[in-house]
């Protein structure tokens, strides 16, 4: 089964492909005008010309698209440099630009994940024992998380950037509200978690509620099921046949989720990023589209297109190993 979907995946990454350049050079502005700015109009036509030349934009899209296709799929072009061209802002290697600003995504994106499971999971059984034993105060909760899960990231950015920022915020909580460091640099763990961890626990907001909404969900579903009514029959506790029982059988779901939930918070990291101006790989992707760098936003569409599909797969092999039905 998993190498069927890795060979389903291989069509799917050159519509990608195909569909992003296509949508890229649909954009207005040509790379050049934008890379010079007000410096073209004291440029020569012809110095124009050979610049365009260089970066092959002379040639039709189609064209354009084949000769990138071509180097992509070269055999001895992925070890190379130089497999995705390079960025017309620096002249660098694609790959190298690309490859420096991982780390800082990486960080922020496994915080995030780390926050959203281990958060949502505990809230999840916090409202499941509501559910049971306290109907009212799993109604508020249900709301807030509710409202959590309704609230856009950049709204919720906004509102704590403007609430750190204020002299009120430092008796409560002192964290760094913006940067990181600069491209290429290699900080301790420790530091980068410190500035990272405000912009994680924003992109992890609406994924935490959507785990402990659906984990809730999932457990009420199960807690209604005969072998719960059974297994409390026989005399065991409330809480074990929710832990042993209960959260089992809702952990295959949930892994379906966190499977979803990695390419769901990379993309996330776009705003965020750019919001809390760290060097990451979303910022680099905003700053290549504004600056119409077709080489870098084409690595990076390549790669987000690999993750969403390593990561399903992930989850594929997760569910195998957890629900030995899937194995026979």
């Amino acid at each position: 089964m998993i190498i069927r979907r890795v060979l389903a995946a291989i069509p799917m990454l050159f519509l990608v492909s195909l569909v992003s350049f296509a949508l890229m050079r649909a954009l207005p502005g040509d790379p050049v005008d934008v890379m010079l700015g007000s410096a073209q109009k004291e440029l020569p036509a012809e110095d124009l010309k050979l610049l365009r030349q260089e970066f092959g934009l002379n040639q039709s899209p189609a064209k354009q698209y084949l000769l990138w296709l071509s180097g992509w799929l070269k055999s001895d072009s992925v070890a190379s440099t130089n497999a995705l061209g390079r960025s017309y802002r620096d002249g660098r290697p694609v790959k190298e630009v690309i490859i420096e600003r991982i780390p800082a995504t990486l960080t922020l994106v496994g915080i995030a994940l780390l926050l959203s499971f281990t958060m949502g999971l505990l809230l999840g059984v916090v409202a499941i024992v509501l559910n049971l034993k306290n109907k009212k105060a799993d109604s508020v909760l249900t709301a807030l998380l509710l409202a959590l899960y309704s609230a856009p990231n950049f709204w919720l950015a906004f509102i704590a950037l403007a609430f750190l920022a204020s002299p009120y915020s430092s008796a409560l909580v002192n964290l760094p509200i913006l940067g990181l460091h600069p491209p290429g640099a290699q900080p301790s763990l420790a530091y980068a978690a410190e500035y990272l961890l405000l912009p994680a626990i924003i992109l992890s907001s609406r994924r935490m509620a959507k785990v402990a909404l659906y984990v809730r969900a999932l457990a009420i579903d199960e807690l209604g099921k005969e072998y719960v009514v059974t297994a409390l029959a026989k005399g065991l506790s409330l809480k074990n046949v929710i832990t042993d029982h209960v959260l089992k059988n809702c952990l295959i779901p949930v892994v379906n989720l966190a499977g979803l939930s990695l390419p769901a918070l990379i993309g996330g990291s776009v705003l965020i990023e750019t919001i809390f101006c760290v060097p990451g790989m979303g910022r680099l992707m905003v700053e290549s589209t504004f600056g119409r760098n077709y080489p870098v936003l084409m690595g990076l569409v390549m790669l987000y297109g690999t993750i969403v599909i390593l990561a399903n797969l992930l989850a594929d092999v997760l569910n195998n190993v957890i629900d030995p039905r899937l194995q026979q």
